[in-house]
């Protein structure tokens, strides 16, 4: 029985083997290649769901606009908007990081960007799109005002919010919309509306603020509507990009691609699961795990392909 038991575990050992060998020498020749054949590094930042916070995404822009060694940056958006101040923070970091530290910086979408989404990669030097992507919802909204007054006044519900300043509870849905509340928030969408289109209107040549009727007004086009309209630069996909970032970077040969430090926990590496954009949550293979173990210790940010 003891000699069933090692030949069982040796068995064991050498099926475990033959799982993590390949890719692990893979990986070795891989890091040998790119010391043998430096290529050129390109950033890779993906701007992905409803943008609340303009933090990750201008920490790594800083990140990457200050390294001599990246020579581009490429956004994959796929956003179909953002709080106002969000999308603006952002693209004001680009246009502010672009000016201090110049190299391209490219836009692709593939699904959605709309409105902050579009505020964004409008600020880019190059915007390409698939043909159906969806593009634009340029304009400006303050969401959830319903109101709710008459449906107290209905049940005999008696509402008293004490607060001070004649407007500061405009956006009460408990209490009736006055004329002069609705006169100053339509001023304030306004004002957001104006610089929205203003802002687009600045970093796309073909657009205008007075033909603004015509792009903007909160109109949702396809990509190659967008592309005939002027807010698009080109109908493509991931070949197009890397063309056209080699292009205004001047980079022959291959790219390496260098993305923010996707943070996974054990946990998450041992089911399967992923924070990294495109990742399976299916159940892994023992040879998946590893690697992607592997992956967490060195703490790997370089990407074969992110598009």
């Amino acid at each position: 029985m003891a000699k069933l038991a090692d030949s069982l575990k040796n068995f064991l050992f050498i099926i475990i083997l033959l799982q993590i060998a390949p890719p692990i020498i893979q990986n070795i020749i891989k890091q040998y290649t790119r010391i043998l054949e430096p290529q050129t590094k390109v950033a890779y930042i993906p701007v992905k769901g409803i943008l609340y916070n303009s933090t990750p995404i201008t920490t790594s822009l800083k990140k990457y606009f200050k390294d001599n060694d990246i020579k581009a940056i490429l956004l994959k958006i796929d956003c179909p908007g953002s709080a106002a101040g969000t999308g603006e923070a952002i693209a004001n970091e680009i246009a502010l990081l672009k000016k201090e530290y110049p190299k391209p910086i490219l836009s692709i979408a593939e699904n959605i960007c709309t409105s902050g989404g579009y505020y964004i990669a409008a600020t880019t030097d190059h915007i390409i799109s698939a043909p159906s992507t969806l593009l634009g919802s340029i304009g400006t909204t303050i969401p959830y005002q319903f109101k709710l007054d008459e449906l107290l006044k209905k049940y005999d519900i008696k509402y008293v919010p004490i607060t001070a300043g004649d407007y500061k509870n405009a956006t009460d849905p408990f209490i009736a919309m006055t004329p002069e509340k609705q006169v100053m928030l339509e001023s304030v969408t306004n004002s957001s509306y104006q610089n929205f289109i203003q802002h687009i209107a600045n970093n796309r040549p073909k657009l205008a603020v007075d033909t603004s009727t015509q792009w903007a007004d909160g109109k949702i086009f396809s990509g190659l509507q967008a592309i005939d309209l002027g807010l698009v630069d080109e109908i493509g996909s991931q070949s197009n990009a890397i063309n056209k970032i080699k292009e205004l970077a001047v980079i022959e040969g291959d790219i390496e691609w260098v993305r923010p430090e996707q943070h996974t926990n054990m946990w998450e590496l041992f089911l399967g699961q992923s924070n990294t954009e495109g990742a399976s949550t299916a159940t892994p293979t023992l040879q998946q795990m590893f690697m992607q173990w592997l992956r967490h210790l060195t703490s790997v940010e370089k990407i074969e392909n992110p598009l």
